[in-house]
């Protein structure tokens, strides 16, 4: 049951929308109808760590799932301390989450001169499903909504909805690592059910894998190949290939805090643009209860482009709170 958690925890942290953004084509970005809306967006995505891992109570051998000691009995002289072993409470496949975040960034529009900073709210919800099929071998469907509202560029404000269906595969010899096969369906539109923006299907492949240090304390590391299949307009599509790392540790009970990177290469589907992206993040969790907790974080993306129009620097930095609940 605990590789089974950690696996559903994994498949969940890597395709979660955390924060999405979308601007209007500016004159160095305009080339390609839809192309500013799903880059910012897409970009937004990735630095505020949509991908890698997170630690739960179910993943570390915290307080809450240790073995208890056995109360004193005769013969504890002769045979030396006792432990038990307690009953894990059954997994619960459904899963609802709603979270609310402020965000700033110095870059809102990925420029690469006239940088212009903005701060703006991302709300959204989510529903998931998540069960074993058989043996090492589960399944995984989810479907997202989130909103993004400026406070100063409001007519930039947009809409987000992507499912995912996916399989994944806990590789039997070696611990920890597990295979993810995934489709996920893309729609950015206008304010409100506006007009559509940009669409996508993406067949997604994946390797990731935890190395547990101590109790709260892991590493983990794992390869991606996002490819676009339909994108509308097709401009805007691009396959992408990734590479990611991180460190996590829990600090206290309710304190956890992060760092990674990501190395990512671009392939736009007109074949006239290749991008290399770097992301570090750092973050930090408190939960206040078991369905409830806040975060801060923050992120600095570099992009190099064989379009030098499409090279910039992108900081964003926020703080916010999540609902999570599972039955």
């Amino acid at each position: 049951m605990q590789d089974f958690c950690l696996l559903m925890n994994l498949f969940f942290h890597n395709q979660r929308l955390l924060s999405c953004l979308f601007l209007s084509a500016l004159p160095a970005l305009g080339q390609t109808s839809g192309l500013p809306q799903a880059d910012v967006a897409r970009q937004q995505t990735v630095a505020q760590g949509a991908w890698g891992s997170l630690l739960n109570k179910e993943d570390d051998d915290s307080e809450a799932t240790a073995p208890a000691a056995a109360p004193k009995m005769a013969g504890d002289d002769e045979y030396g301390e006792q432990r038990i072993l307690l009953r894990r409470a059954s997994w619960a496949p459904w899963s609802f989450e709603a979270d609310v975040e402020a965000l700033w960034t110095d870059n809102v529009a990925l420029s690469r001169d006239h940088a212009e900073s903005d701060s703006y709210l991302r709300t959204g919800v989510r529903a998931g499903y998540s069960n074993r099929v058989v043996g090492n071998l589960f399944f995984n469907a989810g479907l997202d909504y989130h909103t993004v509202r400026h406070s100063e560029f409001t007519d930039l404000d947009f809409d987000l909805l992507r499912g995912d269906l996916g399989l994944m595969y806990m590789l039997p010899k070696l611990q920890d690592t597990f295979l993810v096969t995934r489709y996920s369906y893309y729609r950015l539109t206008e304010a409100g059910f506006g007009t559509p923006l940009y669409e996508d299907h993406i067949a997604s492949l994946g390797l990731q894998k935890v190395w547990k240090i101590s109790r709260g304390q892991q590493i983990f590391a794992g390869t991606y190949a996002d490819w676009s299949t339909a994108p509308e307009p097709w401009g805007a599509g691009r396959h992408e290939y990734s590479l990611f790392t991180g460190w996590k540790l829990r600090l206290t009970e309710a304190l956890t805090v992060q760092l990674s990177y990501r190395g990512a290469r671009y392939l736009y589907r007109t074949g006239e643009r290749q991008d290399w992206n770097h992301v570090m993040l750092a973050g930090a969790t408190y939960a206040f209860t078991d369905w409830l907790r806040a975060g801060v974080t923050s992120s600095y993306t570099v992009n190099r482009s064989s379009g030098a129009a499409f090279d910039y620097q992108n900081f964003i930095v926020g703080a916010g709170l999540t609902a999570h609940w599972e039955f």
